[in-house]
């Protein structure tokens, strides 16, 4: 995964928000509640960052849910975020203890979101760079986002876009000029297995 070049976390940085995932998934399953430990003491993840968590089992997606507007801390986020994603994500049951052993992560820290003039979806499918774009789409009544990661399963701008637009509650062939367009990168920090 791309690095960002204005944000970077410390090996002991990335140390200190898995173990808070791990923690917070464990009290999630454990007794269905949120984790909230003493704050870190480092600065880097005192700062207020969007983020998403995002679970796997098996290698299977089992939950994914952050945010992209930063009200809270870093390593707020990723409490959070991580006890959203294994108890709240609608597309999944709760995640159950025995999974645990199966489960592994990635927090995607996300970059500022960088907005693009809506110059109309060819425009749009010619400027996203696959695999690193991370891409925000909304309007009055709809709004979806999709991680770079996504490119994984999605690999061309097109079908990049168009699942978007699906999951956002428009139809794939949709666009109109009234959509913002916001493009974005993401540091991801992996659990490993």
């Amino acid at each position: 995964m791309p690095v960002l070049s204005y944000f970077n976390l410390t090996e002991e940085e990335q140390a200190e928000l898995k173990l808070l995932v791990w923690q917070a998934l464990e009290k999630a399953v454990e007794y269905g509640t949120r984790f909230e430990p003493a704050p870190p003491k480092s600065q880097k993840l005192l700062t207020p960052l969007s983020c998403f968590v995002t679970l796997y089992v098996h290698k299977q997606l089992r939950g994914c849910i952050g945010t992209y507007d930063a009200q809270n801390s870093l390593w707020q986020n990723v409490c959070n975020y991580s006890y959203y994603s294994a108890c709240e994500d609608r597309r999944f049951t709760p995640l159950e203890k025995k999974e645990l052993s199966a489960l592994s992560f990635e927090i995607s820290v996300l970059s500022e979101l960088q907005p693009l003039q809506n110059a109309g979806e060819q425009a749009l499918l010619e400027q996203l760079q696959p695999e690193i774009d991370g891409l925000l789409l909304k309007d009055d009544y709809h709004s979806a986002i999709f991680l770079p990661t996504v490119w994984q399963s999605l690999p061309t701008a097109e079908s990049f876009v168009q699942a978007l637009k699906q999951k956002g509650g428009w139809s794939r062939d949709y666009w109109s000029d009234a959509i913002q367009i916001f493009r974005f990168e993401t540091f991801v920090i992996e659990s490993g297995e």
